[in-house]
């Protein structure tokens, strides 16, 4: 078991991880808040699930092409895994009015895909998972910076559209009437989220992208206020998580990933008995 001297004494090591977890962390808890007040809970979920199928595809083309004599990446699993991502966004945003089902097919078709087409590929499975899920330990600065610049993109993106997301996803047919061009408008809101997570999950891991992207956004909703307000106290509840969760598994020898999301449903389920109580 470690202890707080040699956390800080390593921080060459745990820096661009913890980094990577933060910004990850305050760009997933932000965009989250949609998905908590759209009730589209498991959407981040199937997203997750659908650029997986991009990764495997990407994988298995390069693998077909080998075997052809046609040597070279010419499919970036990254790339291919956005593109999926980008195309499940689509989906979602125009079939708005039957999210649940919209949800429960594309993750289990995708699912389905994943198993499928991976039984086909020839590369180490271990490559292929530390693509799929993640690592939150052993982070690169190359995957900081793209981290920062997918949470900086999503960020602009909904400060410039905040209005049009908010009238578009509430009040549809009124938007509609006013001019703003609603499937386009939730095309974009899901489209960013598709991305923030797709990238974040490359990163951190699958299990805390999806739990930045779900509990602090109804940890924040259980307190109340604004809108504004909400999307603070959400962010700070992600970044907290990240930096402590981070920490606490490196003092305590516990996988990290459990530890930031175990952080998280405290503070969610400390923000039910909050609201209980007053």
């Amino acid at each position: 078991m470690g202890d707080a001297p040699s956390f800080w004494a390593s921080w060459f090591v745990w820096r661009d991880a913890m980094a990577a977890a933060v910004l990850s962390a305050a760009a997933l808890s932000s965009l989250g808040v949609w998905v908590a007040l759209k009730r589209v809970v498991y959407v981040p979920l199937a997203l997750s699930q659908v650029s997986s199928v991009g990764v495997v595809a990407a994988f298995l083309l390069g693998d077909l092409l080998a075997r052809g004599g046609v040597e070279g990446a010419f499919f970036d699993p990254a790339w291919m895994s956005l593109l999926f991502a980008a195309l499940a966004s689509l989906y979602f945003a125009r079939a708005r009015e039957k999210s649940g089902d919209a949800t429960a097919v594309a993750y289990l078709l995708s699912a389905a895909a994943v198993l499928i087409l991976g039984g086909f590929i020839r590369n180490d499975i271990h490559d292929i998972q530390s693509i799929l899920f993640g690592d939150a330990v052993l982070v690169e600065m190359r995957q900081v910076v793209i981290v920062a610049s997918v949470a900086a993109l999503a960020t602009a993106t909904h400060a410039l559209f905040y209005r049009r997301f908010l009238f578009a996803s509430f009040d549809g047919d009124t938007a509609g009437a006013a001019g703003i061009p609603v499937f386009r408008t939730e095309a974009l809101l899901f489209v960013s989220l598709a991305v923030t997570i797709s990238v974040a999950t490359r990163v951190i891991g699958a299990l805390p992208a999806f739990g930045f992207t779900v509990l602090p956004p109804l940890a924040a909703l259980r307190l109340g206020g604004s809108m504004r307000r909400v999307m603070i106290l959400s962010t700070a509840i992600g970044i907290f998580s990240a930096g402590v969760g981070y920490y606490l598994s490196f003092i305590w020898e516990l996988p990290t990933g459990a530890c930031m999301v175990a952080l998280m449903g405290m503070t969610y389920l400390a923000g039910r008995t909050f609201k209980a109580r007053t």
